[in-house]
């Protein structure tokens, strides 16, 4: 029916502008505050909102849980997003560090070598060369063109960032090859236990370098409360319920177009400047995406049973 597929259309839309936001809301949020700083109040605020949803569950958890749990939260949450939070409070543009994130999937398909099925071959590290090309000549232009000249180690946290949520999803499709049961415990629990881990890590490291403190910002407080409502909830619940209506491999096609985006998305926002070489640079890494996930051909066929 035209009006599923219009809800379908708006979902999609609405998945990819609430993750796209992370990007837009971190460089809202580390203008007046630390990356430490403003994570800290976000999984706070996340953690506070998710606790009466989850309140008559905790009980029952296990300690097999909690460890998967902040496996993932360490990984995926913390390292990821910290890497990223201080390259754009550093400076870097926040189209640049999407695009850069991007090559997560060729990462993850590039390091799956858990079984015959996964094992990475001559695709994989073609399409995962020219992801790196890409980037390479997007961050070769935007350290040439751009009026302000950046360290080019802020470059290399998003790329950080894109190597530890990679392990995470490795780890993720380990724990559900071997059947642990953790992929049933709905979207609210794991993503409470994520962030608290993730909260309890920032305090850890924060709060003994003197980097939490409350903020005296307004537009802090915005971006918290973006953070949390946009670029956790929204796009955590967009997410759940596109993977109940189409494949795996849909909805990750979406997490694609995320860089450009975000690249206009800030653009218009905060004036970032757009060069021609960073549209050369994400034709170059969609031509690796595609390669990477084109069917390999099918392998002569085996004599024994």
């Amino acid at each position: 029916m035209p009006s599923n597929a219009l809800y379908l259309i708006l979902l999609q839309a609405i998945f990819v502008l609430s993750w796209s936001s992370g990007f837009i809301g971190a460089r809202l949020g580390t203008e007046d505050a630390g990356a430490i700083n403003l994570l800290f109040w976000r999984f706070l605020l996340v953690s506070i909102c998710l606790l009466p949803f989850v309140l008559h569950r905790l009980r029952a958890i296990s300690w097999a849980q909690i460890r998967y749990n902040a496996v993932i939260g360490f990984l995926a949450q913390f390292a990821y997003l910290v890497s990223v939070y201080i390259a754009i409070r550093g400076g870097l543009p926040a189209g640049i560090a999407a695009i850069i994130c991007a090559l997560q999937p060729l990462i993850t398909a590039s390091m799956s070598n858990s079984d015959h099925h996964e094992r990475s071959g001559r695709q994989e590290w073609l399409g995962l060369g020219l992801g790196f090309a890409g980037v390479s000549l997007i961050i070769f232009a935007e350290y040439s063109l751009s009026a302000t000249r950046l360290d080019l180690w802020l470059y290399a946290l998003p790329l950080i960032a894109a190597i530890t949520l990679s392990i995470a999803t490795l780890y993720q499709r380990r724990q559900s090859i071997m059947a642990t049961g953790h992929s049933k415990d709905g979207l609210l629990l794991p993503l409470f236990l994520q962030s608290t881990a993730t909260l309890i890590l920032l305090s850890t490291t924060g709060l003994p370098l003197g980097l939490i403190e409350v903020p005296a910002s307004t537009q802090v407080w915005v971006a918290v409360a973006w953070l949390t409502l946009f670029s956790t909830f929204i796009a955590y619940l967009s997410l759940w319920i596109l993977l109940t209506k189409l494949s795996a491999t849909r909805v990750s096609a979406l997490v694609y177009l995320e860089p450009p985006v975000t690249l206009i998305w800030a653009a218009l926002m905060f004036g970032d400047v757009i060069h021609w070489t960073t549209y050369v640079g994400i034709a170059v890494v969609a031509a690796g995406i595609v390669i990477t996930r084109q069917p390999r051909k099918s392998a002569a066929p085996a004599t024994a049973p």
